[in-house]
């Protein structure tokens, strides 16, 4: 009797090890996760990719000026070329939030990149540990013939 009962203790205590040694720690919202400054890995612009870091031809080279800077909240600079060969960098300094944890808004843009009236909103997607992230605009950008731009993002 006396031993079942050290038994069952004994198999109670280590399954509340288990059970308390195997929860793992909540991811931080992505807001915090997004807080760094990114350069662009790639650009896809309707499907046709147009960018890639490192390549040695690319469509539009001027992609390898951008900057997306979110370190400190709710700042942002978000620096782009509006045309294929960066001669027309143009930075635009406001403010970002991250709405629903999926949705990036860059709001109180200046100078008001075209079409925009100030705000670009993008989808957020495979963020890793903020060292890496793709953002896929939600509306069309007129800059560059109205394509729907993907950019995979490196922090």
């Amino acid at each position: 009797m006396k031993t079942t009962l050290v038994t069952f203790l004994f198999a109670g205590v280590i399954a509340l090890v288990f059970a308390t040694g195997c929860s793992t720690t909540p991811q931080p919202p992505n807001a915090e996760r997004l807080k760094r400054s990114y350069t662009l890995v790639s650009v896809i612009e309707n499907g046709t990719v147009v960018y890639l870091e490192g390549a040695p031809s690319n469509i539009k080279p001027g992609y390898s000026q951008f900057s997306l800077d979110l370190s400190a909240p709710p700042t942002v600079r978000y620096r782009i070329s509006d045309g294929t060969s960066g001669a027309d960098l143009t930075t635009f300094a406001g403010t970002y939030r991250v709405q629903n944890d999926n949705t990036l808004i860059l709001e109180g843009l200046n100078p008001q990149p075209t079409g925009t009236n100030g705000t670009i909103t993008f989808t957020i997607s495979d963020l890793i540990d903020g060292s890496s992230v793709t953002l896929t605009r939600t509306t069309s950008d007129q800059k560059t013939g109205n394509t729907m731009n993907v950019y995979k993002l490196r922090g």
